[in-house]
């Protein structure tokens, strides 16, 4: 019964991309590539789709949660590309990149991060 409890409690503060203010997408996401770069990749029409992979990282864990989060990110990409070639081909780009370099970005975690850590984030960040 005491696994229940837990599980129900963390469930609950699961959080997930549509739950964030826009303040929160503000300083969690930003668009395509790393923070902090000096040169940025166009977004092209990928703007929400890097901003959820930037999100997924965030929240980040093991592996496999990143796996899934650059599996993601390439499902939407070629979603948000439709039947254009071109489009499909900087799809197949990004997710390339960032299987590549993406390790440094993501979270390495021994739990994914919750709803109280995305709070402890942004107020953190408003506090620099």
């Amino acid at each position: 019964m005491e696994n229940c409890t837990k599980m129900a409690e963390q469930n609950k503060l699961r959080v997930r991309f549509r739950h964030l203010t826009d303040y929160q997408r503000m300083v969690i996401c930003n668009g395509c590539g790393p923070k902090g770069l000096f040169i940025k990749p166009p977004d092209f029409m990928f703007r929400a789709s890097c901003d959820h992979h930037d999100f997924n990282y965030f929240i980040g864990c093991n592996r496999l949660h990143r796996k899934k989060a650059d599996l993601q990110f390439y499902a939407e990409m070629l979603k948000d590309a439709g039947d254009d070639p071109w489009y499909k081909f900087w799809a197949r780009c990004y997710y390339r990149a960032v299987r590549i370099g993406g390790w440094f970005c993501f979270h390495w975690a021994s739990r994914q991060r919750d709803l109280y850590d995305v709070i402890k984030y942004v107020i953190d960040k408003e506090n620099l």
